[in-house]
């Protein structure tokens, strides 16, 4: 397999790090952007969620986001990012009512995320919630077991 040098077009061998014509270095095509995962893209005046790109303007406040200037296009949008522990953060909320064991152990899950405090924060409550429906379910059906005795 060959990598292909991007300045003089000549095939190169994989390892190489620098193009044997024209001395090109190809550590320096790597890009400085990393993608990311978003949740939406919004308006950078109106806020209003943008869900086709290809009209080049805001539907609601008619502002021009794609601009395009000798043959670059320019997108100025607000990026909304998802969080990283988006859906465990969800699924602890809706387990730590439904099903309170199995929401403590997500809640524990998530308060343990040390590099995410909205997912510490969300820990915490879902462990809280998770113990007070726990106690409510055991106390519940206590009464049950003795009401029938």
């Amino acid at each position: 397999m060959n990598k292909k040098c991007p300045k003089c077009d000549t095939d190169n061998d994989v390892s190489a790090e620098y193009c044997l014509k024209c001395g090109y270095h190809f550590q320096d095509d790597n890009s400085h952007y990393k993608p990311i995962q978003f949740k939406a893209l919004k308006c950078p005046q109106c806020h209003h969620t943008i869900e086709n790109l290809s009209y080049g303007f805001c539907t609601r406040c008619g502002f021009e986001f794609q601009k395009q200037e000798n043959n670059v296009t320019y997108n100025f949008l607000e990026v909304i990012p998802q969080l990283e522990y988006e859906k465990t953060i969800k699924a602890g909320y809706f387990l730590a009512i439904l099903i309170p064991i199995v929401g403590l152990f997500i809640g524990i899950y998530n308060f343990t995320r040390k590099n995410s405090p909205s997912a510490r924060h969300a820990g915490v409550i879902q462990i809280c919630l998770s113990l007070a429906f726990l106690m409510m379910d055991i106390l519940y059906i206590s009464i049950i077991l003795n009401a029938n005795i």
